[in-house]
């Protein structure tokens, strides 16, 4: 047995060793689903059923596309450096800088982040004189959001009443100020591929033909245009589709408020003739009492494709719960415990402490540092978001593109150039007069 399939359990095994057919992997917390995906990758490749530029895989963080790469050039020696592995932004990104006049862009077109596209939106709105009381940015961007998530232009978007006629109009606006800056966000980069896709056959038969393996990580966090992505591209209504593997465990779902359908995995087994679903339930991660916790919690929901994780290592050390009353006493509890572990000889290190939201931190630092209690936070602002950072991709996008907007505005007057909100505004309406805004 070739070195790639030892230490795998049946189902690992199962999964890895598939045929040319789709499948859904049921993937519970701590089952090894990683170790799976990039396996099965390897394993194609070693087997010489495909070629890595053959190979499509399509991971949820650029983090995961990057350890995903580390993995399988740790398995194989291949160059990795061409292979279509990370997000399904990401991916999209690749598609339209390649194809970019087939896809109506310039080529040197500039992707917003949230940030970027709420100042956008806020701009246009100030340019309509709308009362952002009555029409809120952040609300305005989730309606835009939202629309383009579904597959909609706005162009095609039904509404039914005054308010909702107002946001399209505002998506409309939207749409124009992004085309005449060159610039795209997150939700067109996949609106605008799927686009492309649909209408070029020529291009999509090329990538048909190309990719006759896709595999799909934390496939219930997908959303519907996500979703009609994989379909177009895999050819799923064609009889050489390509085999489509994806992992996914709809009790982990919880970017709803973002768009994830975990009815796609229901759709998936209908869509693709899913005629066997392979559940990943031995849990490596964590002892029996946990799990069995963690099961008798999680049965209760609706609508469950079902699955019961256990583990081999035992029960481990009963679970534990304490319900504070409010969250100095939490933090109070937690302190306490901190103190008795290192006093039992735990060094410091050895112990996390895990919040749910950043905005808990306040209350939990405050404790520890009264206390004494040495600690570090990981984590905080990303590279890319901090404004040293912005401020110097701005200039090297006026470079490329004079008519963005968006990026003069963040540095006409950084560094500190005297030039104050009152002349920003005289020169956008004198623009405006132009018709040059």
């Amino acid at each position: 047995m070739p070195s790639l399939l030892t230490d795998l359990n049946p189902q690992q095994l199962e999964a890895i060793t598939l045929p040319h057919q789709s499948v859904l992997v049921l993937a519970g917390a701590g089952s090894g689903k990683t170790r799976v995906l990039t396996t099965r990758i390897a394993h194609l490749i070693q087997t010489g059923k495909v070629s890595p530029h053959g190979i499509l895989a399509v991971t949820f963080t650029n983090k995961a596309a990057k350890e995903m790469l580390t993995r399988i050039t740790a398995m194989l020696p291949i160059n990795t450096r061409g292979m279509w592995v990370g997000t399904f932004h990401g991916l999209c990104n690749r598609m339209l800088r390649t194809h970019y006049q087939d896809a109506g862009l310039l080529q040197t077109f500039q992707i917003f982040d949230s940030a970027d596209q709420l100042g956008m939106i806020k701009r246009i709105l100030k340019r309509l004189s709308v009362d952002d009381k009555k029409f809120p940015p952040r609300q305005v961007q989730w309606f835009i959001n939202n629309a383009k998530e579904a597959g909609l232009r706005a162009a095609y978007v039904e509404v039914d009443d005054a308010f909702s006629r107002h946001l399209l109009g505002f998506y409309q606006a939207y749409e124009q100020q992004c085309n005449k800056e060159g610039v795209v966000d997150f939700p067109e980069l996949l609106l605008r591929s799927y686009e492309l896709l649909s209408r070029n056959e020529v291009l999509r038969d090329h990538y048909r033909e190309r990719f006759q393996y896709i595999l799909v990580d934390e496939f219930q966090d997908t959303n519907r245009l996500q979703y009609k992505w994989l379909k177009l591209l895999a050819g799923a209504d064609t009889k050489e589709a390509a085999a489509v593997f994806v992992v996914g465990d709809d009790d982990q779902s919880i970017y709803a408020f973002r768009g994830a359908d975990t009815e796609n995995m229901k759709e998936f087994e209908r869509d693709f003739g899913i005629s066997k679903v392979i559940k990943l339930e031995q849990n490596y991660r964590s002892h029996g009492n946990i799990l069995e916790a963690a099961n008798a919690l999680i049965k209760n929901n609706s609508g469950r494709l079902g699955k019961n994780l256990w583990t081999d290592e035992g029960q481990g050390e009963p679970l534990r719960v304490y319900n504070a009353p409010n969250d100095y006493d939490e933090a109070s509890f937690i302190v306490d415990e901190i103190k008795t572990l290192h006093a039992e000889g735990a060094a410091l290190s050895q112990i996390a402490l895990l919040y749910r939201s950043n905005a808990q931190s306040r209350v939990l630092e405050h404790s520890l540092f009264n206390a004494a209690l040495a600690y570090r936070v990981y984590g905080g602002m990303r590279f890319f978001e901090r404004q040293e950072i912005k401020h110097a991709l701005a200039y090297l996008r006026l470079i490329a593109n004079p008519e963005d907007d968006n990026s003069l505005l963040r540095v006409i007057n950084f560094p500190t150039r005297g030039i104050g909100a009152r002349s920003l505004e005289q020169l956008q309406d004198e623009a405006k007069q132009l018709d040059s805004s």
